[in-house]
């Protein structure tokens, strides 16, 4: 009987500083922030729906990219941002940007492109 408390004991303890330890590596790791905002963008030879999403400047942005029938990434010089399947940064001048398909796609590649707008 002693035997199975201590054992109770033991495991109730090591679940509580594995929930402790747990907790605390969550907390210094990335953290999700509520401000930022997310795009969902479909790719497909030779386009993206949508094609122009409009930010404010000091905006952090995600933009998940749906590769539907290939790789096709979006890549935007101007921002120096690129990415096949997620893009994260923050929008720290405002202009319109011409985004383009950051991987070679098929012979509509070099006119397959969005624009994101940044007020």
């Amino acid at each position: 009987m002693n035997k199975i408390i201590a054992v109770i004991g033991i495991v109730a303890l090591l679940l509580v500083g594995g929930i402790f330890v747990f907790g605390n590596f969550q907390s210094t790791g990335k953290s999700v922030d509520s401000d930022v905002k997310e795009f969902k963008i479909d790719a497909y030879r030779f386009g993206y729906t949508p094609s122009e999403i409009v930010i404010n400047q000091g905006d952090k942005v995600k933009i998940i990219i749906n590769n539907i029938d290939t790789l096709h990434g979006i890549i935007i010089p101007d921002l120096s941002v690129r990415g096949d399947e997620t893009l994260e940064f923050t929008a720290d001048k405002t202009g319109e940007f011409i985004w383009y398909c950051a991987n070679m796609c098929g012979g509509g590649h070099m006119q397959m492109q969005g624009k994101l707008i940044v007020k």
